[in-house]
């Protein structure tokens, strides 16, 4: 006879959103068990409010340190599953980045071989590092050489040939390039798919440090006549701010409309990095 553990088992491995994870279990058992209740999971955990796992999975309960093992045991985690879920509830209610990270990390340890791809590791890797996005972007150059001092040589920010060989075979690796068959040259792969959970967010607001790290070094080092940067503060109804993002965002589409005819047909012969911050500098009247 299975046991009650075996029964209700529902792997957590990929999971990136723990109240997803709930829900989805609470699903589970209730498709699998009759008479599978809110009010049987809080009797589970030791809880005294009935609908605690409900107010949870709707976002209006938070899941503290002290709970989690009762979580656990109602759930019927434990050993690596019962250290995923507890990385997995401090990633998401972590209050800065560096600690999001570092429960990232722990989340890709924990995580079998097979489930890796379902934590979308890959674009968060992809990200994490300005030289990912610009080196698969070099790969149009029309004298790109697949030389990793060559490559090495013409990038602004500095990266080692080993550091751009290991870049290379990463975005080999996960799909992010692909060997063009016969000639055996590397171009690009259209189906580059992130998550739209928290991962992607976290990767997101990296790759934007980085980048703009990369602005700092190139105010530094490049000449005026090679960049291009201005500023410009104003005053704006908070109504008009919406219309601003879409402004930025219809100008920012445009331009990469624009590049892409540009170097049609193999023109290209420079990697662009274009940012665009908009942001207050003043805080609104409290209402």
């Amino acid at each position: 006879m299975q046991s009650t553990a075996k029964k209700f088992k529902l792997s957590i491995f990929g999971y990136t959103d723990y109240r997803t994870y709930l829900k989805d279990y609470y699903s589970f058992r209730k498709e699998s068990e009759r008479g599978y209740s809110y009010r049987a999971f809080s009797k589970a955990a030791g809880f005294t409010s009935p609908n605690f796992l409900k107010l949870v999975i709707e976002g209006d309960r938070n899941v503290s340190a002290q709970v989690i093992p009762q979580f656990c045991k109602a759930l019927h985690l434990e050993g690596t599953s019962a250290e995923y879920f507890t990385a997995l509830v401090r990633m998401n209610q972590a209050k800065n980045d560096e600690e999001k990270d570092q429960c990232f990390a722990i989340l890709q340890k924990l995580t079998p071989h097979h489930k890796r791809r379902d934590l979308h590791s890959e674009g968060h890797r992809y990200l994490s590092h300005w030289l990912y996005p610009t080196l698969r972007e070099m790969i149009l150059l029309n004298d790109f050489q697949e030389d990793p001092y060559w490559i090495s040589r013409r990038l602004l920010g500095t990266a080692s040939p080993a550091e751009v060989s290991s870049a290379l075979s990463f975005l080999l690796q996960e799909g992010f390039i692909r060997r063009d068959e016969p000639s055996g040259k590397l171009t690009l792969e259209d189906n580059m798919v992130f998550s739209s959970d928290e991962v992607r967010s976290l990767a997101i607001r990296n790759y934007h440090r980085q980048m703009l790290d990369c602005a700092k070094n190139a105010l530094e080092k490049l000449p005026m006549e090679q960049r291009e940067f201005g500023a410009i503060t104003f005053v704006l109804p908070e109504a008009s701010l919406e219309e601003l993002k879409y402004r930025l965002k219809k100008f920012r589409d445009d331009l990469h409309n624009w590049a892409i005819q540009a170097a049609s047909g193999g023109k290209g012969d420079s990697v662009v990095q274009l940012n665009i911050q908009m942001f207050p500098q003043a805080k609104r009247t409290a209402p």
